[in-house]
């Protein structure tokens, strides 16, 4: 069977968290909203002034940095998150996991407000937990359905760091080549073209718009550029990922936190450290890898280990690669990636990009 999930609604646009009741309403009248504390410091206001006329009424909760059970059991028993129809988070992906994990589980609606672009969680219908203290990736829960609204204000993007858009844009950029690994194995027969199409935009927008989207996020303004990437980012990548898979790219970016200080590297930061991997074990031409690493650079994403801190890159790759034997993302590539195969293909990563 084919099938394709969308969020039910996306929206992006200038502005435009200050006209949010009016917009969600029809979800609901009680809304909460989970969010970091830097996140809702960043759209608070906007969203409380949005209700003064609304017969709707919202909370704010505040939650941890890190998606780990005991923190989405904690969430979920508050009374204000008991009491609401709509469960919205508003922030980046952890808080996104908490939300969608709370809202799923409860049978509400699911909104959700980025306040960056930095990974394409808004639109997936899959959540990561981690271990407490935020180092491990503990695991993963595939939900009947993507989130009910996706709403971006694209001020709110601009005024984010331009190391969260790189960030989004490195998660981006794998989409379309692990969809393409996910459909040329053995399971691929239920991947729609409608999938492989969105992937293939996301990339196309990110190489087109990505340098100019990073630069309006480092000027802190909106432009027709960063409105593409949010779009790519956020909703090409996120429905294009969740109905195709994750290969390499993402197998190696969860078990990079395994390294000291890996998990102070982002997300999209860790994944497209994997992709470049990726490409190299399914021998992509040297000149696409390049481009890619190239373009990497530029937005100031790593491209291999070195970049992550790794010193000794020959003995990294090693440690790696036993750990990766079977890993459930990496069981999608149809090329070898045995030990000795997986732990050249870091260090020719390494040798690559310090010639760029």
């Amino acid at each position: 069977m084919k099938r394709l999930r969308f969020p039910g609604t996306f929206c992006v646009g200038n502005d435009i968290l200050k006209n949010f009741a009016s917009y969600a309403s029809c979800y609901g009248k009680k809304m909460v909203f989970i969010g970091g504390h830097r996140s809702l410091l960043a759209v608070r206001e906007l969203l409380a002034e949005s209700f003064q006329d609304s017969e709707c009424s919202c909370e704010f909760v505040e939650c941890g940095k890190t998606a780990s059970l005991s923190e989405i059991r904690r969430i979920a028993g508050l009374q204000e998150v008991k009491d609401a129809d709509v469960i919205c988070a508003a922030g980046g992906g952890s808080c996104m996991d908490i939300a969608r994990t709370i809202g799923n589980g409860s049978k509400k609606s699911l909104i959700m407000i980025p306040t960056t672009v930095a990974s394409d969680a808004p639109c997936s219908f899959v959540s990561v937990f981690y271990s407490d203290d935020g180092s491990e990736v503990i695991g993963d829960e595939l939900y009947h359905k993507c989130p009910d609204m996706v709403f971006v204000d694209s001020k709110v993007i601009a005024d984010a760091p331009a190391r969260q858009i790189a960030s989004g844009m490195g998660d981006a950029l794998a989409t379309f080549y692990e969809a393409r690994t996910c459909k040329q194995n053995a399971n691929g027969t239920g991947i729609t073209a409608t999938a492989m199409a969105l992937a293939g935009l996301s990339r196309e927008m990110v190489l087109r718009d990505g340098y100019a989207a990073y630069q309006s996020v480092e000027l802190g303004i909106v432009t027709t550029q960063l409105e593409n990437v949010i779009e790519a980012n956020c909703f090409l990548s996120g429905v294009g990922g969740a109905n195709t898979g994750c290969a390499a790219a993402h197998g190696i970016g969860d078990y990079l936190c395994k390294l000291p200080g890996g998990h102070d590297f982002m997300h999209g930061e860790r994944v497209y450290v994997g992709l470049m991997v990726q490409m190299i074990l399914e021998q992509y031409p040297k000149e696409e890898i390049r481009k890619l690493m190239t373009f990497g650079k530029r937005i100031k994403l790593p491209v291999c280990l070195g970049d992550l801190g790794v010193e000794n890159i020959k003995e990294t790759a090693k440690m790696l690669t036993v750990g990766l034997q079977g890993d459930h993302f990496m069981v999608n590539l149809s090329c070898d990636y045995s030990e000795h195969i997986l732990a050249g293909a870091f260090v020719y990563a390494q040798c690559l990009a310090e010639t760029i």
